[in-house]
């Protein structure tokens, strides 16, 4: 039987009421600077699925609208939460002006977790953890799309929408060849931040859609190969 084994913190009163404090304070900081990306729909105040939904179908549109073609792939990141790396996380906190007292208080909340599985009644040895934000606390999402919050700088020419560890990139052109040569290399770029950040695009599970108007759209479509694995078609 295969499990697919997802950690949840479960936290005291106090802990949460105290993560509540820190989570409020950092997410104010980051809205105040600025920090958060746009295009990043998840876990944020006045954002949501709908929000997202609609940015990218009137993009789509728009472009429809002048003749243009357009190509969206759909990015699988898995296992999002767990794969975070503390010492990347904690350096893109201090990047956005976390420092001093308040970034050794983040090195101590990530530092020293340990986990351990229970099933059926039995518990397995406990194990430190050296990697994820915690899920179940209301810190741990904040921490995620801070981590992912500079993925869109890694694309040169196409659009991004985030909704958490959910990615759609997209972009357009009046050639579908070019188009689809395009958004090759910014998948290619795409993987490269996937890997410099240790984290995990599921190619496997990633797919595109070809949105088009044209009547030259050929019957075989160009591959969108990365890595050896095609990408296929949604």
């Amino acid at each position: 039987m295969n499990l697919k084994i997802r950690p949840i913190s479960l936290l005291p009163t106090l802990s949460k009421i105290l993560e509540k404090v820190i989570q409020k304070r950092l997410y104010t900081f980051l809205n105040c600077t600025n920090v958060l990306n746009d295009m990043q729909f998840g876990f944020r105040k006045k954002h949501c699925t709908t929000d997202a939904v609609t940015k990218l179908i009137n993009d789509i549109g728009k472009y429809l609208d002048i003749k243009e073609s357009v190509l969206t792939i759909y990015c699988d990141l898995s296992p999002a939460f767990d794969t975070i790396n503390h010492v990347i996380l904690l350096r893109k906190l201090q990047y956005y002006g976390i420092r001093g007292h308040s970034l050794r208080w983040f090195k101590s909340y990530l530092a020293d977790r340990k986990h351990y599985v229970n099933y059926n009644g039995q518990d397995s040895e406990v194990e430190n953890t050296n990697m994820s934000v915690p899920q179940g606390p209301v810190l741990g999402p904040l921490l995620f799309i801070i981590n992912l919050n500079d993925l869109p700088n890694c694309l040169t020419s196409s659009g991004s929408i985030l909704f958490a560890d959910d990615t759609t990139i997209y972009g357009h052109d009046t050639n579908i060849d070019h188009l689809f040569n395009t958004m090759t290399h910014e998948l290619q770029g795409l993987m490269d931040w996937f890997n410099a950040n240790k984290l995990s695009l599921n190619l496997t599970k990633t797919y595109y859609t070809l949105f088009s108007n044209s009547k030259t759209v050929p019957k075989q479509r160009p591959d969108i190969k990365v890595e050896q694995n095609v990408i296929t078609h949604a």
